[in-house]
């Protein structure tokens, strides 16, 4: 039996989040964006996803990036969010945001992991860390200066969590 599974990418600004989903979206469903717009539901067509897991959805950017459009957690998942079989959403490290977002993605079935980058850690996202998640990965994703690196830092990080994810469709 599938399960549906939504990934929160937790971090402050400059994190990768934006660049990390922009290539999931290009490794699992085919389509490369140089502009990733917000709240994207694409079809998966990775070769090896398993029959049964066709949608991904992103949020792109943070919620609390586009808070004065969605006014609130509830009204973005009653009025912006794609649901499909796997979701990304992201958020900065903001408590009270971050349990919502839980919240109402167990209110449609979901279960929830905590997506948390060695580069915006700190106490708020260790706080964060402790909420009712069902898993919690960590991102090894350490700074650089140079942006060619950073791109294909992002690019290599993207490319294992795509590999994952595939691995784990496949045994479900």
């Amino acid at each position: 039996m599938f399960s549906y599974w939504a990934y929160i990418l937790v971090g402050e600004n400059d994190t990768g989040k934006t660049s990390f989903q922009r290539n999931l979206v290009y490794l699992l469903c085919g389509v490369r964006y140089s502009r990733l717009s917000c709240n994207v539901q694409r079809t998966i067509k990775h070769p090896r996803f398993p029959k049964g897991i066709e949608t991904l959805s992103v949020s792109n950017r943070s919620y609390q990036e586009k808070k004065l459009t969605y006014k609130s957690v509830a009204n973005y998942f009653s009025g912006h969010f794609k649901e499909a079989d796997l979701c990304f959403l992201s958020s900065h490290s903001r408590l009270d945001d971050v349990a919502e977002m839980i919240q109402e993605l167990r209110k449609r079935y979901y279960n929830i992991a905590g997506v948390f980058w060695s580069n915006s850690d700190g106490e708020r996202e260790r706080e964060i860390a402790g909420l009712s998640w069902d898993e919690l990965l960590w991102i090894h994703n350490p700074e650089l200066n140079n942006s060619a690196a950073i791109d294909e830092q992002l690019s290599r990080i993207s490319r294992e969590f795509s590999e994952m994810l595939v691995a784990r469709a496949q045994s479900h």
